[in-house]
Parts: structure tokens; C-alpha cells; sequence
């Protein structure tokens, strides 16, 4: 099955080269799509003043949690992949969003 994920994360630190960084985090995700068949349609979003990341993609899976899991461990690598570290973002800045893919609408609200 598929599910759409969304994580939404925090970098910190020195944000001067953040907007660079996001592009080459942009181009780790679409490389590892292309590497990894249960990951589709990687995108990103950013508030570039306050280091918040929003990193959606979708991910073949038996369910959620595993959906989640593999999301996760895609974007980690992505991170890696440009040279940048991951302690602790996963329970400390991050937030974790998935839903099947044909009730994707429901991950989002109206503002």
C-alpha cells in the first residue's frame, strides 16, 4: 500500500547557508528515489528564517509504522548523503505525519 508521509523538522544552528543546503537535501531525496523503488515524489518545504523543514514523500508499505519507519530512514540517509548529522532529530525536532495515500487530503486542514 501506499502512504503519503510528512515530517516536519527543525534544523538548528547557524541558519546563513540553510537555503543552499535544502537544495542539496532536494537533490539527496530525488537520487535516493531514484535508487529506492518504495519511495515516490520526495518534495520539501521551508520557512527559511526559522529553520523549520517540511519533507513529504510517498512510501510503499505494508502499513503505517513501517510507512514511517521507512520515511524516516530515507530522509536520515538524504541528510547524511550531503554531510550533515542527525543526532537527535528524529525525537527532539521532528513530527511525524502519515496516512494512505487515497486519504491523503486528511493530513492537511484548512486554514
Amino acid at each position: 500500500m501506499k502512504y503519503l508521509t510528512i515530517q516536519e523538522v527543525l534544523c538548528v544552528g547557524d541558519l546563513s547557508g540553510f537555503e543552499a543546503r535544502l537544495d542539496e537535501l532536494m537533490n539527496s531525496l530525488l537520487d535516493l528515489a531514484e535508487q529506492d523503488t518504495y519511495i515516490e515524489d520526495p518534495d520539501l518545504a521551508a520557512t527559511l528564517t526559522i529553520g523549520r523543514v517540511d519533507v513529504q514523500m510517498t512510501v510503499e508499505a505494508e502499513d503505517p509504522a513501517e510507512a514511517m519507519v521507512k520515511a524516516l530512514c530515507a530522509l536520515r540517509t538524504a541528510i547524511h548523503a550531503i554531510g550533515d548529522a542527525t543526532p537527535g532529530w528524529e525525537t527532539d525536532r521532528a513530527v511525524m505525519h502519515v496516512a494512505p495515500l487515497e486519504d491523503a487530503d486528511r493530513l492537511f486542514a484548512d486554514a
